[in-house]
């Protein structure tokens, strides 16, 4: 008695079937990654922030309570480099007015910038505030 001739394999149906769960996973799963990687790079962001104020506020210490003109003026003393900004590896913006200073994250309007981070000016440190986010 012989075996009839059949194939094994999935029909375009099964296939189809597979492929749409997939495609579901898929469509929930991307954006819940790119909001972790958002806010991985705000949070870096507000980081390089704080640490640049802190140095700032050294540099402050040393030096009859004046701050800087430039943030170029805490390396290498204070900080081994400025930090550049992750969300577009662009420079922190830096006012100082007085004796009050902002540094704030300068990549508004950059299509490369994530959210959280290059919002105008925001996240932003400053000698009367902290750090402040919008």
């Amino acid at each position: 008695m012989s075996k009839p001739n059949s194939k094994h394999g999935f029909t375009l149906i099964e296939l189809m079937i597979v492929i749409a769960i997939i495609a579901i996973l898929a469509s929930i799963l991307v954006p819940n990654f790119l909001k972790a990687r958002a806010q991985g790079v705000a949070s870096a962001c507000k980081a390089n922030l704080k640490h640049i104020g802190t140095a700032l506020e050294m540099y402050a210490t040393d030096n009859s309570g004046t701050y800087p003109a430039a943030l170029t003026s805490l390396t290498p003393t204070y900080m081994r480099s400025v930090p550049r900004c992750p969300a577009a590896s662009t420079a922190y913006g830096y006012t100082k007015t007085g004796n009050y200073y902002t540094v704030y994250c300068a990549t508004a309007g950059n299509p490369h910038s994530l959210a959280g981070c290059g919002n105008t000016g925001y996240p932003q440190f400053n000698s009367a505030g902290g750090l402040r986010s919008r």
